[in-house]
């Protein structure tokens, strides 16, 4: 099937054809027998017309060209005087522009060129009207034209070639840019994913500690009550501020919607401050547990800090939901060389609680589950650059250490 003509391409042979094609016939009427200038005319306008497809099909284009041309030469060797036969010119210039064979357009030429000079040479008609230069110097001549519009083409071919690469590369920017979008949005939804884990499941097992409290001793329910009131206030809190996340990622402006504060705000992430706060949650809720800290206190960043938050919570939280009646917990905070060691330990308690607690496979594994807690703590400390392992004595332990940050440029001495 033949292809469809570009417009611009079927606009430009039509204006070559009204340009050129009236003189052609009219030096061809003036200068040759009749029979003759007509059959030059209509083969002219064979190259005209050919034109327009020099883009859609520019092999096919360029060789009914030359045809055209070539039934000219068998009739004339002074055909090269007609203004029609620029559109060789135009058609060895396209091949080399957009055919996938540049060459042929200048294997043609060459050859075409002489087959010219040849029967231009050899042309009686020629030597009686002693018009025209000496062959050679038509040769030169012509193979000057040849290689001025085959280099043409080859240069916009390479201006083609530069603007599809570039395209190609803001097409593929584009494409990377979304990935790294993409990949942002999933890591801050495993985040979001992670802090949800850590609020829950920590206020969860208060609220259950507490429930069972008030059960066992129904003259501390009041106290339990209060307990469970002001874990899940804390727990709203922070809900609503990971909501407001999810929110302003949805395009929502900053402060919309209810239950952030008095000024729509979100309450800052959790961080060392907040461990005593925390420690004092889990004793309300019936559990034993001390905080040691030890050494000299250093800047960790906000990042380490809700990590370590996070991590002693966490561990807590395995502790009350599977350590025996009676387990007593410690926190220690050990600032020693260029960072922090966070070790949190049970002692595991009594009881058949305690017995699966120690079955060798730590609770925050999450038997049957995703393996959220562990798996959340260890992320988040290695996202800081710190480490942390897990060991089993009587009870379990938690260990991880964390590298300080970077005192600024100017702090240093």
């Amino acid at each position: 099937m033949m292809p469809v003509p570009a417009r611009g391409d079927v606009v430009l042979a039509a204006v070559a054809a009204v340009a050129l094609l009236p003189a052609t016939a009219m030096i061809a009427s003036r200068s040759l027998p009749a029979a003759t200038a007509t059959a030059l005319v209509l083969l002219a306008a064979v190259a005209h017309g050919a034109l327009a497809w020099r883009r859609a099909a520019p092999v096919a284009s360029h060789l009914l060209v030359l045809a055209a041309l070539a039934g000219q030469l068998a009739l004339t060797g002074l055909f090269l005087l007609l203004p029609s036969a620029l559109t060789v010119w135009l058609s060895v210039f396209a091949c080399a522009a957009w055919s996938a064979r540049p060459r042929l357009s200048l294997a043609t030429g060459v050859v075409g060129v002489a087959a010219t000079v040849l029967r231009y040479a050899g042309d009686p008609a020629v030597r009686e009207s002693g018009f025209g230069p000496a062959p050679w110097l038509l040769g030169v001549l012509l193979l000057a034209l040849l290689a001025a519009s085959w280099t043409a083409g080859l240069l916009r071919r390479a201006q083609d070639a530069a603007r599809r690469a570039a395209e190609e590369g803001r097409a593929a920017a584009v494409a990377a840019q979304d990935v790294r979008a993409e990949r942002a949005a999933l890591a801050e939804r495993a985040r979001i994913a992670r802090e949800m884990h850590d609020v829950v499941a920590h206020s969860l097992a208060v609220v259950v500690a507490q429930a069972r409290l008030g059960q066992a001793a129904p003259d501390r329910a009041q106290e339990a009550l209060a307990a469970v009131e002001e874990a899940g206030r804390s727990a709203s809190g922070e809900l609503r501020g990971l909501l407001h996340v999810l929110r302003a990622g949805d395009g929502a402006p900053p402060g919309d919607g209810a239950g952030h504060g008095a000024a729509g705000g979100t309450a800052p992430a959790p961080g060392l401050d907040d461990l005593p706060a925390l420690v004092a949650r889990v004793r309300a809720a019936g559990r034993a547990v001390d905080l040691h800290v030890a050494g000299e206190p250093l800047p960790l960043g906000p990042a380490a800090e809700l990590a370590v938050y996070r991590a002693v919570q966490e561990s807590l939280t395995n502790t009350a939901r599977h350590a025996g009646p009676g387990a007593a917990s410690r926190v220690a905070l050990t600032w020693a060389g260029a960072g922090l060691e966070v070790v949190v330990a049970d002692d595991g308690g009594t009881g058949p609680a305690a017995s699966e607690h120690g079955n060798g496979e730590h609770p925050g594994t999450e038997r049957g589950g995703a393996g959220m807690g562990l798996r959340g703590m260890r992320e988040r400390v290695e996202a800081v650059g710190g480490r942390l392992e897990v060991r089993r004595g009587d009870g379990w332990a938690v260990v991880a250490t964390l590298p300080a940050a970077p005192a600024p440029e100017g702090d240093a001495p």
